[in-house]
């Protein structure tokens, strides 16, 4: 049976080809079958235009932009702009987060990155509101009750 990362696209924006390695072998690893990875804005732009990625991993050591600015530029884009994002970074500091976060960061991680740290992200994200409007799969409550007996979701399994 797949889980549900299996069904979503990712993506993971780094120049650093090693992180964005380590990164791409984790997601794998906890079940997502497509990873792919790129190397600057204009390609993840394009990528975004081919194949919508739900899950949007960026390493905020970007040469002229860090993880906040490219959050800004990303959420001005249509067609990056519903992606779910999560930010790597090696900066610990508080003012960094809040910048990430209000410039609409889904989630901040520090390097070293752990496969704990990637995982319990993900699966925040997937459990907040932000992941469930519209963006990667129907909530099931959002779903007319009749057709989950037709399919006999409701009844316990023997």
């Amino acid at each position: 049976m797949k889980n549900i990362f299996w069904y979503m696209n990712s993506i993971i924006l780094s120049e650093d080809q090693l992180l964005a390695r380590i990164i791409k072998v984790m997601l794998r690893s906890i079940g997502f079958e497509r990873v792919d990875v790129v190397s600057d804005l204009l390609r993840l732009r394009k990528h975004q235009a081919d194949l919508r990625h739900e899950l949007i991993v960026v390493d905020s050591d970007l040469g002229a932009l860090d993880g906040a600015d490219l959050l800004l530029l990303a959420r001005a884009d249509p067609e990056l702009a519903p992606g779910l994002f999560i930010i790597v970074t090696e900066d610990t500091s508080f003012r960094f987060f809040e910048r990430c976060m209000r410039r609409g960061a889904d989630a901040v991680i520090h390097k070293p990155v752990s496969p704990e740290a990637l995982t319990g992200a993900v699966v925040r994200l997937l459990a907040s509101r932000r992941a469930w409007r519209g963006k990667i799969v129907p909530h099931p409550r959002s779903l007319p009750l009749q057709a989950l007996r037709e399919e006999g979701l409701l009844e316990p399994h023997r």
